[in-house]
């Protein structure tokens, strides 16, 4: 409830555009976004994170090739393939939803030296406009995925949750910045990423732990019957 709020003033306020506009006047851009090729923003923070997230990903799986072999680890299985189905789910659902939406990137938008027109979220697209198809964020996408270690956590070691959760709010937050310094995003579709994100965790820790106990335990309250 709390985000469709957040959601709506966005859109009634057209707060991503009043924060696109900021960004861009403080890097000084007339009709382009200095930032945008920047080596620290497109080549460390952008491509860098970008083979960060999939190194995570590679490092993840090969845990749980070792769950396989060590017993030690084994118990961590079924936790570990809860945190790669969500991280891979959430940033493979947010890849598939941006080629459906019409929303343009910023650097797109007529405002800032595009050519195409500003187009909030939940507006219909003019007759005859390109698609933009830069919603919701993808790069923030493979940072906010790892919310999902919350649930890892919470499963193995519930000391450590809010540690990763952490983690994924920051790894999301600093791509999210990254691209909208870059003219890539606006504010909004960073938040709508981490809203997906952990939509997608909480559902796959849903199934695969709290409702298989929910069952077990309304098998063993069912009256055996002679």
């Amino acid at each position: 409830m709390t985000f469709l709020l957040i959601a709506g003033l966005f859109e009634y306020f057209q707060f991503d555009l009043s924060i696109a506009k900021f960004i861009f006047n403080i890097q000084g851009g007339v009709d382009y976004w200095p930032l945008r090729d920047h080596w620290l923003t497109e080549n460390v923070l952008h491509e860098g994170g970008r083979n960060f997230i999939i190194l995570l990903g590679v490092l993840l799986l090969c845990i749980i090739g070792t769950s396989f072999r060590r017993s030690t680890w084994c118990k961590y299985r079924r936790s570990l393939i809860c945190l790669f189905i969500s991280v891979l789910t959430s940033i493979l659902l947010i890849k598939f939803a941006k080629d459906f939406t019409h929303v343009s990137c910023p650097w797109d938008v007529i405002q800032f030296g595009g050519s195409l027109p500003y187009v909030p979220i939940f507006n219909a697209l003019p007759v005859g406009a390109q698609f933009g198809q830069c919603f919701p964020g993808g790069h923030s996408s493979g940072g906010y995925a790892w919310v999902a270690l919350y649930y890892f956590f919470l499963q193995e070691k519930p000391e450590y949750r809010k540690l990763g959760l952490a983690f994924g709010l920051c790894l999301g937050g600093l791509f999210s910045l990254t691209q909208q310094l870059r003219g890539a995003h606006f504010f909004s579709h960073g938040i709508w990423s981490l809203a997906i994100s952990w939509f997608v965790a909480t559902l796959v820790y849903y199934l695969l732990f709290v409702r298989p106990r929910l069952e077990a335990h309304q098998t063993k309250e069912q009256p055996q019957l002679a």
